[in-house]
């Protein structure tokens, strides 16, 4: 569960009051996400309309917005996007916290996917919308604004340093302790892993592949199951430019959020339509996404020093989890 950061719900409302128009009657903090550098809440406006809020600490990653707001203009349904400002802005500053920024949605009630799971009608709809959006050309559009697949492994670096970082550092927080201690164990694996994959994305890069809009983060925690049945494709924080395999990643063979069973993912592909899949890009991104999932937690763990140490322990035990046996280190080469 995420900590509340304390914010001041009046500054909060008097920002909705000024740059959407609403006034609120209540503003709810929710413990969830996992994002370190976000809060959300429940607002509710004085006519009874509930919304959902995300405070930003930190820049906007623009692509973030314009990407879901495009794909919903564009008649994709099940994708859940930023409302505008009164000035058709997809976001605004808070006032008394600089840097801070505040993004409004539609709230809509209901669970995630790794939660409430997905009925066979919705996995079929799950594969249909990604379809549509991997056919939405909107890669072509945004293409000088969205970053584009190099198979150049850029979290690499950053676990290097951890690595080196855990061989020479005591760490006061049990949790980070425990951590570094679980990073010396398995170094040489960790290690074989950037090896491996290093080695993928160079064959990759010798390789033709339609390159398409991908969510990148599409697993079943990222996929809004309403009370209604319908379904929402969420939280587009990296929009990336890649081939499809990017996205299907969450699918084939997943164990990631939620392990996803063979007969579901027939379900999917009933709905997204057969396309033909590169194993070795497959592969690349197992690893690709295990490598920047300890890297981003481990600068959390072991750097931030504003992060609670219930939350330390929190993701020590989501990151040592990519590790147990049978999990995602283990099935990475699975296909």
């Amino acid at each position: 569960m995420r900590e509340d950061p304390g914010l001041d719900v009046n500054k909060i409302s008097a920002c909705l009051d000024t740059h959407y128009g609403l006034r609120l009657t209540s503003v709810t903090f929710l413990p969830i996400g996992y994002d370190p550098n976000a809060a959300v809440y429940e607002v509710a406006s004085r006519e009874g309309t509930a919304y959902f809020l995300k405070v930003r600490f930190g820049p906007i990653h623009e692509p973030s917005l314009l990407v879901p707001r495009a794909l919903v203009d564009l008649g994709i349904r099940n994708v859940l996007a930023p409302l505008r400002t009164r000035s058709s802005d997809l976001w605004c500053p808070l006032g008394g916290y600089p840097g801070y920024s505040i993004v409004l949605y539609p709230f809509v009630r209901g669970k995630n996917a790794m939660v409430a799971g997905l009925s066979d009608d919705q996995w079929r709809e799950f594969g249909s919308t990604l379809r549509d959006v991997h056919a939405s050309k909107l890669g072509e559009r945004l293409r000088r604004r969205l970053p584009v697949e190099t198979f150049a492994l850029p979290s690499a670096a950053l676990v290097r340093r951890l690595l080196t970082l855990v061989g020479e550092t005591d760490f006061e927080s049990a949790a980070a302790a425990r951590f570094a201690e679980f990073w010396r164990e398995h170094a040489e694996q960790i290690r074989r892993m950037l090896a491996r994959a290093k080695s993928l994305g160079g064959s990759l890069r010798t390789k033709s592949f339609e390159y398409v809009l991908c969510h990148a983060d599409i697993h079943a925690a990222n996929i809004l199951v309403g009370d209604d049945a319908r379904i929402y494709l969420i939280d587009w924080d990296g929009p990336l430019i890649a081939p499809r395999e990017r996205d299907l990643l969450f699918v084939v063979g997943s164990k990631i959020a939620r392990a996803v069973e063979p007969r579901e993912e027939s379900l999917f592909f009933e709905g997204y339509g057969r396309v033909e899949i590169d194993p070795e890009a497959l592969v690349y991104y197992r690893y690709e996404r295990i490598i920047e999932d300890i890297g981003e937690i481990g600068k959390s763990v072991f750097l931030d020093p504003s992060l609670g140490e219930q939350t330390r322990a929190e993701e020590t035990e989501l990151a040592m989890s990519y590790f147990a046996p049978g999990s995602d280190v283990d099935c990475a080469e699975t296909v």
